[in-house]
């Protein structure tokens, strides 16, 4: 195996941290044409995961470095575009909140056990809550990018309210994924006590 191939994986990850940052900053931002950018930035990183996800199984390559970088990447893009949302009081904060911490605390729990060699199960819910906050994103993205013609289409007690289900629906899965993680691991975990 070449050397590229081994390192590949690695590269797209830490790509995905720089598109990460980049998509917060250009979010932060606000305005149409920055959050054009962001969306297509998020877009290429959601792309980047997918494929350096697929190459490191394909060719075998899957890394320390990687099992490390690639949840820290995944963490900064998704809290950095729901930070950047609440700070324009598109998501509530506290939505942002509840997900940071089940994010931060999961993501933590795995880099501890990591070196000790523990196992933790993937939740089954835990992909497809990544899957639900991509698309509720990309889904805010799309309804802030075209924002006027969909208040002047529907009224904006609608568009608010869209938003706010769709939110509801990420919070409730994103809590349900953490019990379920803890609730499959729980042996796992009682090794950090």
């Amino acid at each position: 195996m070449t050397e590229t191939k081994k390192r590949l994986p690695n590269i797209l990850t830490m790509l995905r941290v720089v598109l990460a940052i980049a998509c917060t900053y250009f979010a932060v931002q606000g305005d149409k044409e920055s959050l054009t950018i962001s969306l297509i930035l998020f877009l290429i990183a959601g792309f980047t995961d997918f494929l350096d996800g697929y190459l490191a199984r394909k060719w075998k390559t899957e890394s320390n470095f990687g099992r490390i970088t690639d949840p820290i990447a995944d963490k900064l893009l998704i809290l950095g575009v729901f930070f950047s949302f609440s700070m324009h009081d598109v998501v509530p904060l506290l939505f942002t909140l509840i997900i940071s911490f089940r994010e931060i605390l999961l993501t933590v729990i795995r880099l501890v056990l990591a070196p000790k060699k523990v196992v933790i199960e993937a939740a089954p819910s835990g992909k497809f809550k990544m899957f639900f906050q991509g698309g509720a994103l990309i889904t805010i993205y799309l309804m802030l990018i075209f924002n006027k013609p969909l208040k002047e289409m529907f009224s904006v007690k609608t568009f608010e309210w869209t938003i706010y289900g769709l939110l509801l629906c990420v919070v409730a899965i994103t809590v349900y994924s953490g019990v379920e993680f803890f609730i499959k691991n729980k042996r796992a975990i009682k090794k950090l006590i």
